[in-house]
C-alpha cells in the first residue's frame, strides 16, 4: 500500500511539473493512464500475495508441518504467523503425547491387575465369605476393563485401530445380542430383532459391536423383568439406521443432552452398577468411524438410534 501510494504521488509530482510547460490534454490522459496502471499493478500483487498466504495455510491445516512451509520470500507477517502456527504445532505435539503416555499408563495398569484379580477370583471358592469377595473382584474388575477402554479412546488407540468396511449388520446385531443374552435371560426379558438379512454399512465390526452392545447392555440393566427389547434397521440413501427401543425407567429430557459426557450418570443409575463410560465410548467409536448415534426417550421407556454410514 505504502509503495503505491509514493508511486501515484511521483506520478502526481511529474504531471504537475509537465503541466507548468506543456498543457496539453494528452497529458492528462497519460496521467490518468499512469495512476490506472499502477493501481492495476498493485491489486495484481496484493491479489498473488494474498492467494500465495491462503495457499500456505490451506497446506498446513492439511496437516503439512509448518517448518516446511517457511522460505525466504516470506514477509514479516507471514513469518510471524508461521512461527506462531509452529508454535502451536509444537504444544499440540506435547498434549497428544500426553495423552498417549497416560492412556499407556492407565491400560499397563489395567493388565497388570488381570493376574491378582484372577488369584482373588479362585481363592474365594475356598472362604466362607466368597461370595462378597467375588462380587467385590469383579466389579473392580469391570472397572479395570472400563478403564482400559477409556485409555485407548482418549489416547487415540481406537481410531487408529478403526478399520471400517463393508459388514453385515445382521451379524453385528446377532454379536450384540449373544452378548447380552445371558443377563436378558436371567431377568427373563426378550430381545426380537427385525434386520434383513441382505443389509449392510460400512464399520468396524469389533469396536462397533463394542459401541452398540453398550446401548443394549443399558437397555437390558435399566428395564423391568419380564419386559422386552425391540431392535430393528432399515436403509436410508447414505446410512443405515438402527433403533434399539426399550421400556426401561427412561431418561430425563433435561438429561439426554448429557448422557454422551465421560462419567454421568443419571438420576435413575444411581441404584444399578456402572461408571458412567459406555455412552461415552459409543459416541466416539461412532462418529470416529463417520456414523452417529441419538437419543429420546418419556415415561414408557427410551429408544436409541444408531446410524451407520453406507458404502
Amino acid at each position: 500500500m505504502i509503495v503505491c501510494a509514493v508511486a501515484i504521488a511521483i506520478l502526481s509530482a511529474a504531471f504537475f511539473l509537465l503541466w507548468q510547460y506543456f498543457e496539453s490534454p494528452w497529458l492528462i490522459l497519460a496521467y490518468i493512464f499512469a495512476v490506472f496502471a499502477v493501481c492495476c499493478v498493485y491489486f495484481i500483487m496484493e491479489r498473488r500475495r494474498n492467494r500465495r498466504i491462503l495457499h500456505r495455510f490451506e497446506r498446513i491445516l492439511g496437516g503439512e508441518s509448518a517448518d516446511h512451509i517457511a522460505d525466504e520470500h516470506l514477509t514479516p507477517t507471514e513469518r510471524r504467523l508461521i512461527t506462531r502456527l509452529c508454535e502451536l504445532e509444537t504444544r499440540e505435539a506435547k498434549v497428544r503425547s500426553g495423552y498417549k503416555n497416560i492412556s499407556s499408563l492407565v491400560a499397563d495398569i489395567a493388565h497388570q491387575s488381570k493376574t491378582p484379580l484372577s488369584s482373588i477370583l479362585m481363592y474365594t471358592e475356598m472362604s466362607e465369605n466368597g461370595e462378597i469377595i467375588r462380587a467385590q473382584t469383579e466389579k473392580l474388575t469391570f472397572l479395570m476393563e472400563s478403564l482400559t477402554k477409556l485409555a485407548k479412546c482418549e489416547g487415540g488407540l481406537i481410531a487408529e485401530n478403526l478399520s471400517p468396511k463393508e459388514n453385515s449388520v445382521k451379524e453385528l446385531l446377532r454379536q450384540v445380542i449373544e452378548a447380552n443374552y445371558a443377563p436378558a435371560d436371567m431377568k427373563n426379558m426378550k430381545i426380537r430383532c427385525d434386520v434383513p438379512d441382505e443389509l449392510t454399512a460400512k464399520f468396524d465390526l469389533r469396536w462397533t459391536a463394542e459401541a452398540v452392545g453398550n446401548i443394549l447392555d443399558n437397555a437390558v440393566k435399566y428395564s423391568p423383568n419380564d419386559s422386552e427389547i425391540t431392535i430393528s434397521a432399515c436403509a436410508y440413501d447414505m446410512f443405515v439406521r438402527i433403533d434399539i427401543a426399550d421400556h426401561g425407567c427412561g431418561i430425563a429430557e433435561d438429561e439426554l443432552c448429557h448422557i454422551w459426557k465421560r462419567f454421568y450418570r443419571g438420576k435413575n443409575a444411581e441404584n444399578h452398577s456402572g461408571v458412567g463410560i459406555g455412552l461415552y465410548l459409543t459416541a466416539n467409536i461412532l462418529n470416529t468411524e463417520g456414523g452417529r448415534v441419538s437419543a429420546k426417550s418419556d415415561e414408557n421407556g427410551s429408544v436409541f438410534t444408531v446410524f451407520l454410514p453406507k458404502n
